[in-house]
């Protein structure tokens, strides 16, 4: 979540706001000046100050890439590099390096950049019509983030399983996004998602691969790869997480179960926990076909969410500024058909862009999923 605005990142750092990256290379050039005649201590106290202000950039990245930003569009809008924003949030000695006190280096511009970027969200968000409130916290969020810190801790396979829209990949994102401010951005939290085109083993291993070892990694032979993997991985104490999992156990499949069998290498290994993301399927499969090896290690590490509750309902209708009985009976009652939390939130949006305002009326009006 987002826990400190960009404002206030400035007025901690700068004692005042900013209006764009000229301005920030004055101030940085008086500072400079003012660096010539200090203390080793006063140097050491500047110091502190640009790591807590590293600090706040950094988790304030982690927050936009986990709704939705990727580092490359934000390197496009800020006229940046990919690589550099990458390296200046995930290696600390890179920082250190680049970062000289007083001078506009590598690391500066990426901050005056990235500052003058955060507060420009800031304000389109804040002028949109249809709002749409930072990611919350719901009793499904909870449950996905105590089962990724269980496979990760104890480095089994947990199934999650799930109603869709309930939330699964609102709680992976804050889990991912919590991991990078916690660790940095080189935490060893890899996602990977399958899909009807992508159930063989070398295609799978081939994702993990490009995930855990190098973006473009491109070996094709399957004994090759899994050492690559296991190489990489053992002793960083991660966590593969599988979205869409329910693949892995579609009855027209025949490579899912062995698919899952090979993955289950990797945790006998030690390399990693792995966290399956769908709806129960392959389970479901593995009962039916009475595999009883896979099914004693899955079961003894599932978690199955029902669905999601009324007090996530309040929650969501707090964020979105909804209240009134009659709107949280209509409320409730979206979120207890299919597509639960996702068509509530897309009834908002639908009614606020068409009505600008969220009310029984305008929900009655607008189509629901």
């Amino acid at each position: 979540m987002l826990n400190q605005s960009t404002a206030s990142v400035n007025q901690e750092f700068n004692g005042m706001g900013f209006t764009s990256a000229s301005e920030e290379r004055r101030k940085a050039e008086v500072r400079e000046a003012r660096y010539q005649d200090m203390t080793p201590e006063q140097m050491q106290e500047q110091l502190s100050a640009a790591m807590r202000r590293w600090e706040s950039l950094k988790n304030r990245l982690a927050d936009e890439i986990s709704r939705g930003l990727s580092i490359v569009r934000i390197a496009n809008e800020t006229r940046l590099k990919a690589e550099s924003i990458n390296a200046w949030a995930t290696d600390f000695d890179w920082f250190r390096e680049s970062r000289r006190i007083g001078s506009e280096s590598e690391a500066v511009m990426i901050e005056i950049a990235l500052e003058v970027r955060f507060n420009e969200l800031d304000q389109e968000r804040a002028n949109e019509k249809s709002r749409s409130p930072a990611r919350i916290e719901t009793s499904v969020t909870r449950e996905i983030l105590s089962a990724i810190n269980m496979s990760r801790d104890l480095v089994e396979i947990v199934d999650i399983s799930a109603p869709p829209g309930s939330g699964k990949s609102e709680g992976v994102a804050e889990y991912v996004a919590k991991a990078r401010k916690d660790e940095g951005f080189d935490c060893p939290v890899w996602i990977i998602q399958l899909t009807e085109f992508s159930l063989s083993a070398k295609s799978v291993l081939r994702m993990i691969a490009r995930a855990c070892v190098s973006a473009n990694y491109d070996k094709h032979d399957e004994a090759a790869i899994f050492q690559d993997i296991t190489d990489k991985t053992l002793g960083k104490g991660g966590v593969l997480i599988v979205e869409e999992a329910q693949h892995l156990g579609d009855a027209k499949n025949i490579n899912g179960i062995r698919i899952f069998n090979g993955l289950r290498r990797f945790v006998d290994a030690g390399c990693f926990g792995i966290v399956l993301i769908g709806n129960g399927e392959l389970y479901r499969r593995l009962k039916s076909v009475q595999h009883a090896q896979l099914l004693s290690r899955m079961a003894s590490f599932r978690k199955e969410i029902s669905g999601v509750t009324d007090e996530d309902v309040d929650s969501v209708m707090a964020a979105w500024d909804v209240n009134g009985r009659a709107e949280r009976a209509m409320c409730v009652k979206i979120a207890n058909n299919p597509g639960a939390l996702r068509s509530l939130v897309q009834a908002f949006r639908r009614a606020l862009h068409e009505y600008g305002e969220i009310n029984v009326a305008t929900l009655n009006n607008v189509p629901k999923g």
